[in-house]
């Protein structure tokens, strides 16, 4: 019997992927549209040019100016209705649709939404963009991770998706920075040009995607395999013809399993036996993401800082986020050292002691020097504290938590149920912060406070410990009712066996299959 030759691999190294390293990173703008816009609106509460057009003189404001509670819900939450649109569209369609048609429908949804907000100054131009731009985002953001996702090889896929978050928080910081510089133009100036900055990135995306192919994946789906080993060699930059169809094999075996998997599924499977507390965990990992009291944050932040009268209110959320990038960046040794579960609850139970303290301050001491002060500094320890532990860790929940059969459905519907959960905080946030309602400013952070509790809570008794088991182990561990707190110690019929092992077992099962051929050949000598 002749010896199978092993197809030659090329090197997976940095250098060696330096190509689809590159051109994820700029695909990677569609997040950073996604954090310039949310930072950008955010400022827009605040610019006297904004506020003429679309608020109201108030002498009691510290700008002179006010936004009506009515106008700033819808602008924030319109947003999160667009998203939601999008959700729905691309759930009945995304296997029918290209990935790089999903990201043209983005750019032109983009373009279009900001020559309306530019264009119209009126409310329904405005109400009318932010809804278009909420569906830009709901078109980009999920597009642009598939993209990356099955065009990335399987080594660098984490930290090429990973990316993402990064980008998204960069994005935030140039948003505020650039509102930070136009803001003293005064006039429509002041946030036209924020807007028209937008340009760039689905101008930008629409032009690249012409000299792109789609993704492999995508390819082998239609079963087109030489246009999918075509994709490899033009993203990849890889020319050896038996590795191109090696993995095109690999991709069409695993897209052939999940066929087989998916088959006969309901939607009404994610809530029967074992499958039901995976949903709900699922679905729990997504209102937490909320529940942190990022998007009151993000959306709010300036305008909360005017309100409560601290100088430089852009200078100092920039360098909020400035600072927040590190948590970013720290999140990823932060992951592999804790337990997913343990760096939930602990930085869960600190962002709620930041939000009540920022709360409480306000309650003793009003609008004070020291009271803006201490705003200041909690809400940079709260951004960093989310940055490192809450926004990294819900995320890995909800991709290693839902069963592998229902994963589509599951992530689906929570990513809907996010959409619905944003845009409730989004339509009634005003109405606790705006000095024409209630006016509580600071003092919302008891909300939060409160939420990010019942979160750590939540995970001490209900989150199970993901890190370093397999999908396949946590499926086993889910289908015996394992309890959250034995996660981590529960011994499990499936193991791991780590490379060098695993090449150790290989070697000692060759030397033995060779032992029993020479022995065969020597009883027939």
């Amino acid at each position: 019997m002749a010896k199978a030759v092993p197809i030659p691999l090329p090197k997976n190294t940095l250098l060696a992927n330096k190509r689809i390293i590159l051109l994820s990173l700029l695909l990677a703008l569609g997040q950073f549209q996604y954090g310039y816009d949310s930072a950008a609106i955010a400022g827009f509460q605040s610019m006297p040019g904004f506020l003429r057009i679309y608020g109201y003189a108030d002498a009691a404001n510290p700008l002179g100016w006010n936004i009506s509670t009515d106008v700033q819900r819808l602008i924030q939450s319109l947003m999160n209705v667009g998203g939601f649109l999008s959700a729905v569209a691309i759930y009945f369609s995304h296997t029918r649709v290209s990935r790089r048609l999903g990201l043209w429908t983005g750019c032109v949804l983009g373009v279009l939404s900001i020559s309306l907000q530019i264009g119209l100054h009126n409310l329904g131009g405005l109400y009318a963009g932010r809804l278009l731009l909420g569906m830009s985002n709901g078109f980009l953001v999920p597009y642009c991770v598939t993209y990356m996702s099955e065009s990335a090889p399987s080594l660098l896929r984490g930290p090429i998706v990973g990316m993402s978050t990064f980008q998204t928080s960069l994005g935030a910081l140039f948003g505020i920075l650039v509102d930070n510089y136009c803001e003293p133009y005064g006039g429509n100036a002041s946030w036209q040009i924020p807007l028209a900055v937008m340009y760039v990135v689905p101008v930008f995306l629409a032009v690249l995607l012409l000299f792109l192919p789609d993704t492999p994946r995508f390819y082998v789906a239609q079963g087109r395999e030489e246009k999918a080993m075509w994709a490899i060699r033009r993203l990849r930059g890889i020319e050896d013809e038996a590795f191109l169809r090696a993995e095109v094999e690999d991709i069409k075996s695993a897209y052939l399993m999940e066929q087989e998997l998916h088959a006969g599924v309901h939607l009404r499977d994610m809530f029967r036996g074992p499958d039901l507390r995976r949903t709900l965990l699922s679905y729990g990992a997504n209102v937490g993401g909320t529940a942190t009291g990022v998007t009151f944050m993000a959306g709010f932040s300036v305008y909360l800082f005017v309100q409560a009268r601290v100088g430089s209110p852009f200078a100092w959320v920039m360098i909020s986020l400035a600072i927040a990038l590190t948590g970013n960046m720290a999140a990823f040794p932060a992951m592999r050292y804790f337990g997913r579960r343990e760096l939930l609850i602990v930085t869960s139970v600190l962002s709620s002691a930041t939000m009540f303290a920022m709360a409480i301050v306000y309650t003793v001491s009003g609008a004070s020097p020291g009271a803006s002060r201490a705003l200041v500094g909690l809400s940079i320890v709260y951004t960093w504290v989310y940055g490192i532990g809450q926004g990294p860790v819900l995320w890995a929940l909800l991709t290693e938590i839902p069963s592998q059969r229902l994963r589509s459905q599951t992530v689906g519907t929570g990513s809907g149920l996010n959409f619905i959960v944003g845009w409730a905080v989004s339509f009634f946030t005003p109405y606790f912060i705006n000095p024409d309602q209630l006016g509580w400013g600071p003092k919302y952070g008891y909300i939060w406070g409160g939420s990010n509790l019942i979160l750590a809570v939540w995970a001490f008794f209900f989150v199970p410990e993901t890190k370093g088991r397999s999908l396949e182990q946590l499926d086993e561990l889910f289908e015996k009712g394992v309890s959250a707190r034995k996660f981590s110690s529960f011994a499990l019929e499936r193991q791991l066996v780590d490379d060098f092992a695993g090449r150790a077992d290989r070697k000692r099962v060759e030397d033995r299959e060779a032992a029993v051929v020479q022995a065969e050949d020597s009883e027939k000598r």
